[in-house]
């Protein structure tokens, strides 16, 4: 996996940490969310409504699909389950 270049702000009281700690707390970060940001974690908290079809899919094969359509189809809706 290629490393991510990403923005984080992360507000700390500014005595309570040294530099080493921040740095390490920010990799935790950085790593955790790299682990998440996946589509297996993202198609198992997402669901796809299509009403032109009245159904409700949460198939990987349905979701990658409608994540990578360039136009978004009409009446279809990506829903996240929380």
């Amino acid at each position: 996996m290629k490393p991510v270049e990403r923005d984080l702000l992360i507000l700390l009281h500014e005595d309570r940490y040294n530099e080493q700690e921040i740095q390490h707390e920010v990799k935790q970060i950085s790593d955790m969310l790299s682990s998440v940001e996946t589509m297996e974690y993202l198609t198992r908290a997402t669901e796809v409504a299509d009403c032109n079809r009245h159904r409700i899919s949460s198939k990987r094969r349905v979701l990658e699909r409608a994540f990578y359509r360039k136009e978004p189809k009409a009446f279809e809706f990506i829903i996240h389950k929380n």
